[in-house]
């Protein structure tokens, strides 16, 4: 009997060498920069953006790769991609790192001008997939810093001053010791008073001239960062409405509640003398009192760093 060798189609197969369809080369394309910005600040245009980190098919960046940015005045309207090219200033001298580039580049000649910035990130065989999302701004001629700044106490919290001939500035702030800047505010005038303060901590500022130009604001260079602890010598609002209303066998007071915000509380002097303690609330009851006696009543705010303000108007009261 002859015996018959059965063999599996997927086994016939592959021992034939069957091969798939090749899959094309990859071409290396970075992906698109999406989060260009630029600032005109002082005599220079501060650009940045995110290099890409994987090419269009997804795969990771391994070596650098080349970048080229492009700015200048398009000189046909609308906007086309190719006059502009030809047109503007290229920059290719641009070292490939990772994570966030920033440049400068200069103001000078594009005072004035519709100026369009762009950035495309080239392959290593330069494929590219186009153009970053463009920035449009106008320079102008660059705007004085502001010079001199200094800061002192005043009842509000914190007044800055400066010498800059400009009509715009932004006031930023951080606490000594901490990382964050942020915008404390802005002035249409060469001071600016900072009240969300606590005189428990050290501030650092400084301040930027600033002016609206197209659709972006335009900005001078930075001043010196000037460090000022703040101190509370300032008195509450001596209080107001005082009445005296005499009562059985007491003198009821009452009077305005005062609003500042580090207010502790309230002192009560009868013809002169302080009775008791800091009350809270904006009444008392003298209950040590003769009938037929006229007695003499003033009021006085303090708050919570022991300011106290000046004595109220006096009012008159008597039991019968």
């Amino acid at each position: 009997m002859r015996w018959l060798l059965t063999i599996p189609l997927f086994v016939v197969l592959t021992g034939c060498g069957f091969v798939s369809e090749p899959l094309p080369p990859a071409l290396q394309r970075p992906t698109r920069v999406t989060d260009l910005a630029a600032v005109e600040r002082g005599s220079k245009i501060i650009v940045q953006f995110t290099l890409p980190e994987f090419t269009t098919e997804g795969l990771p960046i391994k070596k650098a790769h080349s970048v080229e940015l492009r700015y200048g005045v398009c000189p046909v309207s609308p906007f086309k991609y190719e006059p502009w090219e030809q047109a503007a200033e290229v920059k290719r001298d641009i070292p490939w790192q990772k994570g966030l580039v920033r440049l400068e580049l200069p103001v000078e000649k594009l005072i004035g001008k519709d100026v369009v910035i762009g950035v495309k990130v080239l392959g290593p065989a330069g494929r590219n997939i186009g153009w970053s999302n463009l920035v449009q701004l106008v320079p102008v001629t660059p705007l004085p810093t502001p010079l001199g700044v200094a800061a002192k106490n005043v009842a509000a919290g914190i007044q800055l001053e400066w010498h800059a001939a400009a009509a715009h500035f932004r006031v930023f702030r951080k606490v000594q010791g901490t990382t964050d800047w942020v915008q404390a505010g802005l002035s249409d005038k060469p001071s600016f008073v900072d009240d969300a303060i606590d005189y428990s901590k050290t501030y650092q500022y400084f301040v930027q001239t600033i002016e609206k130009s197209g659709e972006a604001l335009a900005e001078s260079d930075l001043s010196e960062i000037v460090d000022f602890k703040p101190v509370d010598t300032f008195p509450p609002a001596v209080p107001g409405g005082l009445t005296a209303v005499p009562g059985a066998k007491s003198i009821e007071l009452l009077w305005d509640r005062n609003i500042e915000a580090d207010l502790a509380g309230y002192r009560v002097y009868r013809d002169g003398k302080r009775l008791g303690d800091t009350i809270v609330s904006p009444a008392y009851s003298d209950k040590a009192v003769q009938p037929g006696t006229k007695y003499r009543y003033q009021v006085s705010s303090i708050d919570r760093a022991g300011n106290e303000s000046a004595l109220c108007s006096a009012v008159e009261a008597v039991i019968p």
